[in-house]
């Protein structure tokens, strides 16, 4: 179910309707990794599991992709973002909440660029 929509951005960057709605609703894609994060994170908060299939890698998404085990998002860190080509990197924490306990996801994310458009391809968990 979608969360309901506020003025805040979930990814930290500003009035939702700035960032990344734009994404979210197909006005524009993502020209950054960095960006493609950032957008898949607020779609993760939001809910809105058809954006998070679609910026997914036809390659690596899951069989039967859903948010139906989607924790509560609180946060999202960015500690290093880089390009080289068509691929891209972004190092982040995402902060979230089940129940009454307070967790943090670490990864490096890997990105492709395919068409002009990037894609989530894979990510290395951080220990």
């Amino acid at each position: 179910m979608n969360k309901p929509l506020g003025k805040k951005c979930p990814c930290g960057g500003g009035k939702y309707a700035k960032c990344c709605e734009r994404f979210h609703l197909g006005k524009s894609l993502p020209r950054t990794p960095e960006e493609l994060m950032r957008s898949r994170y607020s779609a993760y908060a939001r809910g809105l599991a058809y954006y998070v299939a679609a910026s997914w890698h036809p390659s690596t998404l899951p069989p039967g992709f859903s948010l139906d085990d989607n924790p509560q998002w609180l946060q999202l860190q960015l500690i290093a973002t880089g390009t080289h080509g068509n691929r891209g990197y972004v190092h982040f924490k995402a902060y979230f909440q089940i129940d009454d306990d307070i967790g943090v996801m670490e990864e490096q994310s890997h990105f492709i660029r395919e068409n002009n458009r990037w894609y989530y391809l894979d990510g290395e968990v951080q220990e």
